[in-house]
């Protein structure tokens, strides 16, 4: 690691002096690209909501109708 203020010049693997320049750095921007096929993610939770909403339900009417022996 070096100080920011230090600039090497000199390459150690092969030997040679005055070979090594230092390039700009340039800061890397990862742009996503937006896949239009799909559903939005609010529209899928609210699908997901929705499904689980009619399995608890069901769960509930079940429940309902379950006899329990009191012994």
């Amino acid at each position: 690691m070096h100080a920011s203020g230090a600039y090497i010049t000199d390459c150690d693997k092969c030997e040679t002096e005055n070979s090594l320049t230092r390039l700009l750095n340039k800061p890397f921007i990862n742009k996503k690209v937006k896949n239009n096929d799909t559903e939005n993610t609010g529209e899928l939770t609210k699908k997901y909501i929705e499904d689980n909403r009619d399995i608890l339900e069901q769960q509930k009417k079940e429940i309902k109708n379950r006899t329990y022996d009191k012994s």
